[in-house]
């Protein structure tokens, strides 16, 4: 009887493991806080998150997107965990920003450091840094209010007249 349920147990284990998959590199999510924009390259992320990423897509602006990404799956689809992490790297190599997570915790101030500054503005694109240019300017008076729109009407339909009552 014993020897029945030691192959039943190893029929389960086996069954289980033939339902497992991975894709991509594990990496500890733990040590993004460690990293630094505008210091660390992509090779010292790399290292830090102990694993390479997973791709690496060009940008037309010369930076570049890593993307760091995990997922196990057990017993098809039925339970899985995932984890990916987007660092955007400037043409110099550098980190710039984190540009998303996902099933990753970050505390607030980890959060906050790992954005970095904000993107550059298109040539053709108000700037939001930039006074009476999408924001508005505190410091100067007359300018603290945002700019109004003028009211708009809307025409509300009438109810249709009520059914003459016949007289018969």
């Amino acid at each position: 009887m014993r020897s029945h349920y030691s192959c039943l147990l190893s029929a389960l284990f086996a069954m289980l493991l033939a339902g497992c998959a991975a894709t991509g590199h594990n990496f500890d999510p733990d040590k993004l806080s460690s990293l630094t924009p505008g210091v660390t390259t992509l090779q010292e992320a790399a290292y830090a998150l102990t694993a390479p990423p997973d791709r690496i897509y060009p940008q037309t602006d010369g930076t570049t997107i890593a993307m760091w990404s995990h997922k196990i799956t057990f017993v098809a689809d039925g339970l899985y965990s995932r984890k990916e992490a987007l660092l955007q790297f400037g043409p110099d190599g550098r980190l710039l920003r984190l540009v998303d997570s996902t099933n990753i915790l970050l505390e607030p101030w980890e959060r906050q450091k790992l954005l970095g500054p904000a993107p550059l503005a298109d040539a053709g694109q108000p700037s939001m840094g930039q006074p009476g240019m999408g924001q508005p300017n505190m410091g100067q008076p007359g300018m603290g209010q945002p700019p109004v729109a003028p009211p708009l009407a809307i025409p509300v339909p009438q109810a249709p007249p009520a059914p003459a009552e016949s007289g018969a």
